[in-house]
């Protein structure tokens, strides 16, 4: 047998074995998963911070306050430089926890407290 054939079977092997384990259900992360958070928002880079784009109709950044067009320069207190940077700063945030934002409406520093819900994850078909 070559080392390839090896290989393929312990690929085969494996995949096997992880198939066999009882596994938690699908909608239930396992304890020591990490869970993304999500504002529900979609920005676009800005001078100085991201701009609402779009956000989730009946959300809770809408129920927070939160409106397109508003500019976010802070999120949780770290300055926000383009859209990659705020993504990442939503998706480590805490389910659960509240995200603190300042931002710029109108002209004037306005100061809102969304809500973090868990990503979704979910397989769509």
């Amino acid at each position: 047998m070559s080392f390839s054939s090896r290989h393929g079977l312990l690929v085969c092997a494996f995949v096997a074995s992880c198939a066999s384990q009882d596994l938690p259900p699908a909608s239930e992360p396992p304890p020591d998963s990490v869970v993304a958070g999500t504002i529900g928002v979609v920005v676009t880079a800005a001078g100085g911070g991201v701009v609402v784009a779009a956000m989730r109709p009946n959300g809770r950044a809408k129920e927070a306050g939160l409106r397109v067009g508003d500019v976010v320069h802070r999120y949780n207190g770290v300055s926000v430089l383009d859209p990659q940077q705020f993504y990442r700063l939503v998706l480590d945030s805490m389910p659960g926890s509240r995200a603190e934002l300042e931002l710029v409406r109108d002209g004037s520093l306005v100061h809102i407290a969304v809500p973090v819900e868990e990503t979704d994850t979910a397989l769509r078909g």
